[in-house]
């Protein structure tokens, strides 16, 4: 689950320590089940999405840019990149869309 909501186990593990994510069913080896339509709320809450709007990755954004991961992190730390959201869990995600348009008004004169 917590590789197609795209955060961490540990941020699913938050999640459901804080009450935000309700398992419908542990099994008896102690792992999680979660119902799909808890699945979507919970998606839902990390990632309000303008319409149109793709949110990704640091790894992606940073492959977009052109640079290595350190540096967008270098670049958030010092304002010059603002994340759309960081999830509970402190992954950031960007907008492709505005990132692409930072990159056409970099380059143009």
């Amino acid at each position: 689950m917590a590789a197609r909501l795209g955060v961490s186990q540990a941020t699913v593990a938050r999640a459901v320590a804080r009450g935000l994510l309700r398992a419908a069913l542990i099994t008896p080896g102690g792992h999680r089940r979660f119902s799909e339509a808890d699945i979507e709320v919970y998606a839902a809450s990390l990632q309000d999405e303008p319409e149109g709007a793709r949110l990704i990755s640091t790894g992606e954004a940073a492959r977009l840019l052109g640079v290595s991961q350190p540096t967008l992190n270098r670049a958030v730390r010092r304002g010059r990149l603002q994340p759309t959201l960081t999830t509970p869990g402190g992954h950031r995600r960007f907008d492709s869309a505005e990132l692409s348009a930072a990159l056409y008004f970099e380059d143009t004169p």
